[in-house]
């Protein structure tokens, strides 16, 4: 199996590809392609041309294919369900979020996450999405030649990162048994126009927003601070870019750059100290500290700022480095601007008893390809194949038509013509004294041909004529006598008495001539034996037909 995450971004589009087998998980490949215009107003076109690169690169057409949707279009929300089935808590969404989220319920998707169960109820996050953001997500990704099994959110992404993705929804411990879960605490990633923030307890992300601040604002600060190009100022981040502890000893434009940098984090801090109290409110979360993730993560004393600003310890951190359950080879390779995309291509290895979040749904939802490839291959042939069926049809249709037609007006001519040859008119010309009639007149031409048959044959007394003229003369001394002479179909049975042998010899020649294939057996002779004289006996084959 494999699954692409992609990580659409102000500057670039990130992608990374996962490969799955039998529970081992391998990075693939990693790759970012650099958008050719990030100062425009209108990145379509660069990022259509670039979606089609990927698609040709990275295969996505057999492989699964995750993307996100920006947090700011999702609302997220823990609730409680008096029952496990994840069919019931998915068609009782809706209910329960019309009341909670600033979005119409007739205008947004919706989809959760179980968190752990305990007893007969789950412990689930609800999420509620606007159903045009998902559509322009899917339109753009389809008109660059990729399909998406996946749409998730950011909060998906980053969650994966620090939950066991690969596990079944846990059961809730007993009070005292969940010593082994981490401290709860908030994780800050730092975007180029947009900032995620998302809340981690007991090992589990419960809610995430999305804070409209940038690094952009750092750039747009130290533009203007320094008189140079937004451009010159985006090279300059993180790596020159930094803030003092401490003014002492410190250059004019160090200075500079510092309160530059801090100033435009103002914002920033503002939404992180809301984000905390609505978690302690909403969420009754105690955020011990706060780790800051992202390429924006390394500016030089971002996490001593934090923490001051904040009264929070806060660090920059890398989970890519933390990960271990499961353990996924070569992740270490990938640098921080990969996390989410890795988010996203893990969120497509989610098994069934713990999905991912997925907003493609209704009207949207993915379709089997196979099909259509399969039309779109064969279309031709299958039109032409569809064209000969029905043009077969309808000529045995027709053929069937004329045949009966034809049946129909030779069996009324057939009838009138055999009551005239029978001698039947109107009401009596019926089929059934048609064919008696006809009955009558085959039993009658029977006999004539068993006549003609008959007439054929010759008769015994014809070959008793026939034999008395190829047998010796036997008028002037009576040397020999015919005693019987028997005719049975074909065979001849002649027997007689001679007075010497040189006679039976001489009649044996003669009977040669007259039998079929000159063949004459001599048999024992029945008659009585004659003092003085021989008997004799001959069986034979003649042809009895003309």
């Amino acid at each position: 199996m494999r699954s692409i995450g992609i990580d659409i971004g102000r500057f670039s589009i990130k992608v990374v590809e996962i490969l799955a087998n039998n529970r081992n998980f391998q990075i693939a490949s990693a790759k970012e392609y650099v958008i050719l215009n990030p100062q425009t107003s209108d990145q379509e076109i660069d990022i259509l041309q670039t979606l089609h690169q990927i698609s040709k690169e990275f295969d996505t057409d057999t492989a699964k294919v995750v993307c996100s949707i920006r947090q700011q279009y999702v609302s997220t929300r823990k609730l409680f369900f008096p029952f496990r089935e994840r069919v019931k808590i998915q068609k009782s969404l809706a209910f329960e979020l019309e009341d909670d989220i600033p979005l119409d319920i007739e205008k947004a998707v919706f989809d959760s996450r179980i968190i752990q169960y305990h007893d007969n109820t789950a412990e689930v996050l609800a999420m509620a999405c606007v159903f045009d953001e998902v559509e322009k997500t899917v339109d753009i990704m389809k008109r660059g030649h990729i399909d998406p099994d996946i749409i998730s959110p950011e909060f998906s992404a980053i969650a994966n990162l620090y939950e066991r993705w690969n596990k079944s929804p846990e059961e809730k411990q007993a009070l005292g048994q969940d010593l082994h879960h981490s401290p709860d605490k908030m994780i800050v990633h730092m975007g180029h126009t947009k900032t995620f923030v998302g809340i981690v307890s007991k090992n589990h992300m419960i809610w995430g927003r999305s804070i409209l601040w940038g690094t952009e604002k750092i750039s747009a600060a130290i533009s203007q601070a320094f008189q140079v190009p937004v451009s010159t100022a985006i090279e300059m981040m993180p790596d020159k870019a930094f803030i003092l502890l401490s003014t002492q000893g410190a250059s004019k434009d160090q200075i500079k750059m510092s309160e530059a940098v801090s100033q435009s984090f103002a914002p920033l801090i503002q939404g992180l100290r809301l984000t905390m109290m609505l978690a302690q409110a909403d969420y009754q979360v105690n955020i011990e500290n706060v780790e800051l993730i992202g390429p924006a993560s390394n500016l030089k004393n971002i996490g001593p700022y934090f923490t001051q600003e904040l009264e929070k310890p806060c660090n920059p951190s890398n989970p890519l480095l933390t990960m271990t359950d499961p353990t996924i080879m070569g992740i270490s390779e990938l640098d921080e601007t990969f996390q989410s995309a890795l988010g996203l291509a893990i969120e497509g290895l989610r098994r069934p008893v713990n999905p991912a979040v997925n907003f493609r749904q209704m009207h949207l939802l993915k379709k089997n390809q196979i099909f259509q490839k399969f039309w779109d291959k064969w279309s031709y042939t299958g039109q032409l194949m569809g064209v000969a069926y029905i043009s077969y049809l309808i000529y045995g249709v027709a053929l069937d038509s004329l045949g009966t037609t034809m049946e129909e007006a030779s069996s009324e001519v057939l009838i009138d013509q055999a009551g005239k040859i029978a001698g039947l008119k109107g009401a009596t010309a019926t089929q059934s004294r048609i064919k008696s009639y006809i009955k009558e007149n085959t039993k009658r031409a029977q006999l004539v041909k068993v006549y003609d048959e008959l007439g054929e044959i010759n008769s015994p007394i014809q070959w008793v004529n026939d034999l008395s003229q190829i047998l010796p003369s036997n008028k002037e001394n009576k040397n020999y006598e015919i005693r019987r002479f028997f005719v049975k179909d074909e065979e001849i049975n002649i027997q007689g008495v001679a007075e010497s042998q040189a006679t039976i010899d001489e009649i044996l020649k003669a009977l040669k001539g007259v039998a079929l294939k000159a063949e004459v057996k001599t048999i024992p002779a029945t008659i009585a034996q004659e003092e003085g004289k021989k008997s004799f006996a001959f069986l034979f084959n003649v042809k009895r037909k003309n």
